[in-house]
């Protein structure tokens, strides 16, 4: 296992507490964060007077993290398989000419 994802898991449910099994508070909780995330980046751009920083933003982005790893681990992965499955699908695409920007030389402007 990854040393972040057992890390989180360290700050989890107990092993024995049912709870650690379910998706439903970490999806939420990943989903909450993700909006934490966009939530920064919309005052960064709107707010007058704001600047994110780098930092914020890294640290709203770990949280991400931290509920991806307790996902992952119930699903039964590593954070380096999920990767690894990630860049496979990206890589096929990338084969197939259909690519995360495929098209984007179309976009209406």
């Amino acid at each position: 296992m990854d040393k972040i994802q057992q890390r989180a898991l360290e700050t989890w449910y107990k092993p024995d507490d049912q709870r650690r099994f379910d998706r439903m508070h970490p999806t939420l909780k990943l989903a909450g964060e993700a909006g934490e995330f966009a939530d920064l980046h919309g005052k960064h751009c709107y707010k007058p007077g704001f600047t994110a920083t780098d930092e914020q933003y890294c640290d709203e982005l770990g949280d991400v993290l931290y509920y991806v790893s307790i996902l992952a681990f119930q699903l039964g992965v590593t954070l380096d398989e999920l990767s690894q499955m990630n860049y496979e699908k990206l890589r096929a695409r990338e084969e197939n000419g259909t690519g995360y920007n495929h098209g984007i030389d179309r976009a209406c402007g």
